[in-house]
């Protein structure tokens, strides 16, 4: 019996020891759980957190780029206001010399400068510029584009109060689809009927101030479908009658499809300068003026812009006719459709910035308008086609009443460019965007 009682206090020992155990080994997994669940979420948090401060240093990185964009182009404009604000003769020769000023706007930039260096420099140079790096307290990295929009057609002078500026921007957008019919044979498998010109009416039909379509009929027929699609919605703001705000807008024309959307993007813009600036527009826009400018002549014109050797930028509209005529263009059936063109420093400038930090990546889209020149130059325009319907009046012009459209700057005084004040603050902003 003594035996036996003992045996049992030693099975309960022994039980007692192994519950213990098995609570200890529970609570060590659950300490482990909460540990590793308290870790995990640890990470996460710091995860977001760095990534929110990386987007914004990034986001600050590409406001930077685009703030010092700004300063540049100011500068530009600072520069060519001093030329025209110059005595008569001197400014005969310096604006001979404009173009010089272009890489002030032109020249790409990037920060750090040491990852976009040259093969080529110099130990020396390189260390000059490392030192400079690293007593700067920027630790982003951003890169600059600026591009010139006077070179691209403006889509909102379809709706121009100026007949002979809407009537040109018209066939310059058809002579857009012809080239494209000629050149892309799977364009024109898909689009050779396609009636481009109910198209650019559609088009003209958005920024127009009347309610009749250009094709016949009322503009809001043309959205019934729209309406419909979307059933009971009410469309009847469509056409807006008023400018296009964004490109994107092409999306909502009726019979715009993606494949012509994309033809038309990279060669129009809606912050145009009631012309189209030789010095910056590209082959396509080129091509598009007149059907003697092929994409051989195109190809010459631009090289004769980039090579200073050669002649650089076109001064004037004579200078570029004597070109035009030495690659056997008739210059006397040139630009029938009376396109303007300018030489000189019209320009609405677009920056593109990039800012990043560790593999964050921020965009900023800046555009900048030139409203005072923008606004005399389309005065001039509207006098010279009110003389032009009345038959004369030049008695009030200077020379004669051979001042060109495609000239502005050719028929202003002397008197006009001293008056001229040169601008202050930041250049204006019509257009900020940020991705």
């Amino acid at each position: 019996m003594k035996s036996f009682i003992q045996f049992n206090k030693y099975i309960l020992k022994k039980g007692q020891n192994g519950v213990a155990l098995l609570m200890a080994l529970f609570f060590v997994v659950i300490m482990t759980f909460l540990a590793t669940s308290v870790s995990y979420d640890t990470l996460i948090e710091y995860s977001v957190s760095s990534q929110s401060v990386n987007k914004l240093r990034a986001y600050y990185a590409a406001k930077s780029g685009t703030e010092l964009a700004l300063l540049r182009v100011l500068i530009y404009q600072k520069a060519i206001a001093l030329i025209d604000s110059l005595p008569e003769e001197q400014r005969k020769i310096a604006e001979t010399q404009k173009s010089k000023l272009d890489p002030i706007w032109q020249f790409p930039f990037a920060w750090p400068p040491t990852a976009f260096l040259p093969e080529d420099i110099s130990k020396v140079e390189q260390g000059l510029i490392k030192k400079l790096e690293d007593e700067s307290i920027m630790n982003g990295q951003y890169t600059i584009l600026i591009e010139d929009e006077a070179g691209r057609i403006d889509i909102n002078d379809l709706g121009s109060s100026s007949k002979k500026i809407q009537e040109a921007t018209k066939k310059q957008i058809l002579k857009i689809f012809e080239i494209e019919l000629e050149n892309n044979n799977n364009f024109n498998e898909t689009y050779s009927s396609f009636d481009f010109e109910e198209l650019v009416n559609n088009i003209q039909d958005w920024v127009d101030e009347d309610s009749e379509s250009a094709n016949g009929g009322d503009e809001k027929s043309n959205y019934q479908e729209i309406s419909s699609q979307f059933g009971n919605s009410n469309f009847d703001f469509l056409p807006p009658n008023q400018s296009f705000k964004t490109v994107e807008e092409l999306h909502m024309i009726p019979n715009m499809t993606d494949e012509i959307y994309q033809v038309l993007q990279p060669r129009i813009t809606i912050f145009g300068v009631k012309g189209i600036n030789i010095n910056s527009a590209t082959k396509d826009v080129l091509t598009s003026l007149d059907k003697q400018i092929t994409e051989e002549v195109a190809d010459k014109v631009l090289e004769r812009i980039t090579d200073q050797e050669k002649g650089g930028p076109f001064q004037n509209e004579d200078d570029f006719l004597g070109f035009l005529q030495g690659e056997n263009v008739s210059t006397d059936e040139f630009n029938t459709d009376g396109i303007p063109l300018l030489f000189g420093s019209e320009h609405n400038f677009i920056i593109k910035t990039t800012g990043s930090y560790g593999n964050v990546k921020k965009e900023i889209t800046a555009i900048t308008f030139d409203i005072d020149n923008l606004k005399e130059r389309f005065v001039t325009l509207l006098e010279e086609e009110d003389k032009e319907k009345s038959g004369g009046g030049d008695e009030d012009s200077g020379d004669g009443g051979s001042q060109q459209p495609s000239n502005p700057t050719s028929g202003q005084t002397s008197q006009t460019k001293v008056n001229k004040k040169p601008p202050s603050g930041r250049p204006t902003i019509v257009f900020w965007q940020e991705n």
